[in-house]
């Protein structure tokens, strides 16, 4: 006979109790119906209703409609840039409604795109649409040029405009600037430059508007912490002055003892010209093994990283990981890939989304665009706009290295 699953002396003891005595066991039959009942109702399955799914990105019938014109060059030398900040920004408009729950939508965006063409004319016509359709704010134009032609239109109307421009020169008075400040980007490599130990730097910029700013930038944030920049060469641009402008630095750099020879060559140029640049240093008598090239976002370029001679070159620009981010997202909707400004054109209309989004009013106010925390983009990371019409971004210090570029020192994530 098999046994239960006790043990033998357990099971002796069970026989010795079964011979003594009968008893009288409690009636325990109610209990085990109600257990069977329990057992029962256990094994039923149970229809669990889900709490409602709150919809989101679905923009309320009643919502009111904030009409902006999204001006950029649609035609004309620089259409490839405008077409591409225009996808940048339509997808904003579908990435900032999606993830919002639908009762939290109290007014939506309606983008006008308007072609600026190739004159600071055309940009005018283009506002004139832009109003008579009902436009209450502008984004764009590009060019500084467009700024001051369009602006007094915009004041006129109390309409404020958030422009790409990164001319100082054009701020204020319902200006803000939404473009990457060269100054500002000096100001930020040059401060990590001398606190790493290169008091002496000379420069190499083109001998225009943005190679003067980032030359006086320099020459001031130097000069106030005691270091030196000399010399400083502007050329124009062109291979044959630009060899006579290395040229220069060359016979101040040999003409120098060891210990007042400039530690670094900031250069305020990218693309084509920075290439000219290298392949004219590599033929001078510098030695490029004791000296550290600095540069602005301008080298916030693939090209850059693939160039050996930019190989640890320092720079600052955005915080990479959020660009990534916008990229990736570009290329997955468009199929290409995006030029750096067009990251711009995603920001800024995903700031305007999100203002008018919370406001029964769509209103965007100077009240709402200056908060003085900033807000946090999607695509290159912290910024505040302030009431004199400029801006400022939080930088990573960026370097080239083994192809690519890492940060080796992180924007501040405060103001």
């Amino acid at each position: 006979m098999k046994l239960p699953f006790y043990s033998l002396p357990v099971f002796a003891l069970l026989l010795g109790l079964a011979a003594c005595e009968s008893r009288e066991f409690p009636d325990f039959s109610r209990e085990r119906a109600a257990a069977q009942k329990n057992m029962a109702a256990a094994d039923t399955p149970m229809t669990v209703t889900p709490p409602p799914v709150e919809p989101k990105g679905v923009i309320p019938a009643n919502a009111p409609a904030l009409k902006v014109a999204l001006l950029l060059p649609l035609s004309g030398d620089s259409q490839a840039v405008g077409n591409a900040m225009l996808d940048a920004a339509t997808m904003a408009i579908s990435d900032s409604y999606l993830t919002v729950p639908s009762d939290q939508i109290k007014s939506q965006v309606i983008l006008m795109p308007k072609d600026t063409g190739n004159t600071p004319a055309d940009s005018a016509k283009a506002v004139k649409q832009a109003l008579d359709q009902g436009a209450s704010f502008v984004v764009g134009p590009l060019f500084s040029q467009s700024v001051r032609v369009v602006a007094p239109m915009l004041h006129d109307r109390g309409i404020n405009m958030l422009t790409f421009s990164n001319n100082h020169a054009v701020a204020g008075n319902g200006v803000y600037l939404f473009g990457f400040l060269p100054e500002e980007q000096v100001v930020r490599v040059a401060e990590y430059a001398y606190l790493h130990n290169l008091q002496r730097v000379a420069l190499l910029a083109p001998n225009d508007n943005y190679g003067e700013k980032v030359k006086q930038t320099l020459l001031e944030s130097y000069t106030r912490k005691g270091g030196t920049v000399s010399p400083a060469e502007l050329y124009a641009p062109s291979p044959a002055n630009i060899d006579a402008a290395v040229t220069r630095l060359s016979q101040a750099y040999v003409g120098q003892p060891e210990d007042k020879r400039f530690q670094a060559i900031f250069i305020a140029d990218g693309g084509n010209q920075l290439k000219n640049i290298l392949i004219s240093l590599k033929h001078s008598k510098i030695d490029l093994t004791k000296i550290k090239l600095l540069g602005t976002g301008l080298w916030d370029d693939p090209e850059v990283a693939q160039m050996p001679e930019m190989d640890g070159a320092w720079f600052s620009s955005s915080p990479p990981d959020s660009y990534s981010v916008f990229e990736k997202r570009f290329v997955a909707t468009y199929g290409y890939k995006p030029v750096r400004l067009a990251s711009l054109a995603y920001d800024a209309v995903t700031l305007v989304a999100t203002i008018s989004m919370s406001n029964p009013g769509a209103a965007i106010t100077p009240e709402a665009l200056t908060v003085p925390g900033g807000f946090m983009s999607p695509a290159n990371g912290l910024f505040r706009l302030n009431a004199d019409g400029t801006s400022e971004r939080r930088l990573a210090i960026m370097e080239v290295s083994h192809n690519a570029f890492k940060v080796i020192d992180p924007a501040l994530r405060n103001f």
